[in-house]
């Protein structure tokens, strides 16, 4: 019998125990985070035991998970496929999926310019402001509703729902919104931004909704950056996408799989940036296509490799990894872009 001890995706060499009790012994003392299994031949052999030229008696041994990367990397099991059209959220369309998508806004200034916002928000199938968030959705109604081109649009649709644990909103904007359906979400072991996620799900469900657009500053403090980035990764699931959109850029995170995300074709021109990080934990194997600088079976972690300020090929991308990563690509240059139209 060999025992393999497992930690995260390490592969260990361990000696089989013996005389009476040793087993036992050796499996208390493994102690925290660490699993014993029986397991029949698996693996390569290593040296072989001092004692016995038996092939078996040592080998290194490798945890499922391991195996399961591998086999899935050299295809004995397909990925996981997906397919991203990012042009959907900063082109003419401004609409995700058959059943509309979620606006979010969190308690950041709205860097997203205005006629950028009420395309997004017009096709929204759900709208929600997060907390503190729903005092910059009230100043942008108000300057909207006071700007020069007023009279000729149409107004912006209502909130559907403001969540948090209301300590950021001001009593100017409860009444303001005072026929607004709010839902007080108090666990202060999450932030208000993850909780709405977790409120909105099952309206999501519901009506077949799958994409999420949170209007999102990247100009803001890293921790609430960072806090951002930390809801992509617990709100992951088959039927929620959450995008985050700044005024220059859209962020979302990539399963383990293989993703092809079409690039629209003035990005592709324009050479406009795009990155992939590992955040949180070392992706072990990532192939990519499209790229100007493109990954082969590389190890991907902060403190040795990650891919920033990168740009494309080709229209289509191909990422195929192993572990969750941050894709993040530089929109069109929506200041530039009013700036321009308004002098024209």
């Amino acid at each position: 019998m060999n025992w393999v001890q497992l930690y995260g995706t390490r592969c260990r060499t361990m000696t089989p125990p013996s005389g009476p009790g040793a087993a036992l012994n050796w499996m208390r003392l493994s102690g925290r985070g660490f699993g014993l299994i029986r397991i029949t031949r698996v693996g390569r052999p290593a040296h072989p035991h001092p004692h016995t030229t038996h092939p078996t008696a040592h080998r290194l041994l490798c945890t499922k998970t391991t195996i399961g990367f591998r086999q899935q990397m050299d295809h004995t099991i397909p990925p996981k496929e997906f397919k991203w059209t990012p042009g959907n959220l900063i082109n003419e369309n401004f609409k995700l999926g058959d059943n509309g998508h979620v606006c979010v806004v969190l308690n950041r200034q709205i860097q997203v310019p205005s006629h950028v916002v009420k395309l997004l928000w017009k096709n929204a199938a759900v709208r929600c402001a997060v907390d503190g968030g729903s005092n910059h959705w009230r100043d942008f109604v108000v300057a909207q509703a006071m700007s020069k081109k007023a009279a000729a649009t149409t107004p912006l649709e209502p909130l559907d729902v403001i969540t948090g644990d209301f300590d950021s909103i001001t009593e100017d904007t409860v009444d303001f919104f005072k026929t607004t359906p709010k839902v007080h979400t108090p666990d202060q072991d999450a932030t208000d931004f993850t909780k709405a996620i977790a409120v909105l799900q099952p309206v999501m469900a519901q009506r077949k909704i799958r994409d999420v657009v949170v209007f999102h500053d990247t100009s803001g403090r890293l921790d609430q950056v960072m806090a951002n980035i930390n809801t992509l990764y617990k709100s992951q699931k088959d039927n929620c996408n959450v995008f985050l959109l700044s005024g220059d850029s859209v962020t979302w995170l990539l399963r383990p799989g293989k993703h092809t995300i079409q690039v629209p074709v003035d990005l592709v021109t324009s050479q406009r940036w795009c990155s992939l990080m590992p955040v949180g934990s070392s992706a072990h194997n990532v192939t990519t296509t499209g790229l100007k600088w493109n990954l082969y079976h590389a190890q991907m972690e902060f403190g040795g490799m990650v891919s920033t300020s990168n740009t494309y090929a080709t229209e289509f991308v191909q990422v195929e990894t192993d572990a969750n990563l941050i894709w993040s690509m530089g929109a069109y240059d929506f200041e530039e872009k009013v700036r321009q139209t308004a002098k024209s």
